[in-house]
């Protein structure tokens, strides 16, 4: 199969420019990392501060997920019917964990968007129509 720019396939970014590292937990791929006061991980606000934006799964299948905590080019989930604009801040939902526009229920991260929506391949290889945008974060959420 050859490379198609308007599909994202997640738990990968298109940069090599990251940083991620494994944190007990599953979160799905695409949706913002929360450390809540236990030690856990979660993708609601009210539980924690942000550490990056999920992989997904761990490779090895031991009960990680894996979080890139800055980068490049990192693949983030969007809500549905939401299309981000070039160059604009990343706003997460605070009870999903999903990019979303700006406004009441949304937090901003130290992120901006470097692509409008596209075809999101989800990790069991069904795809999902505008359901993932690429981000900038070099300088950590």
């Amino acid at each position: 199969m050859g490379h198609n720019a308007t599909k994202v396939l997640m738990g990968m970014t298109r940069s090599s420019f990251r940083h991620a590292e494994p944190r007990a937990g599953s979160i799905t791929a695409g949706l913002i990392v929360r450390l809540k006061s236990d030690a856990t991980i979660s993708t609601a606000a009210a539980d924690g501060n942000a550490l990056g934006i999920s992989l997904g799964k761990d490779l090895s299948n031991i009960g990680f997920t894996s979080i890139v905590k800055s980068g490049t080019e990192v693949p983030v989930a969007l809500t549905a019917a939401f299309s981000p604009t070039i160059g604009a801040q990343v706003h997460i939902s605070d009870t999903t964990g999903a990019a979303i526009a700006a406004g009441a229920g949304a937090t901003g991260i130290n992120a901006t968007y470097v692509s409008g929506a596209l075809t999101r391949i989800n990790e069991d290889g069904t795809e999902t129509a505008a359901g993932v945008a690429l981000i900038d974060m070099p300088g950590g959420v």
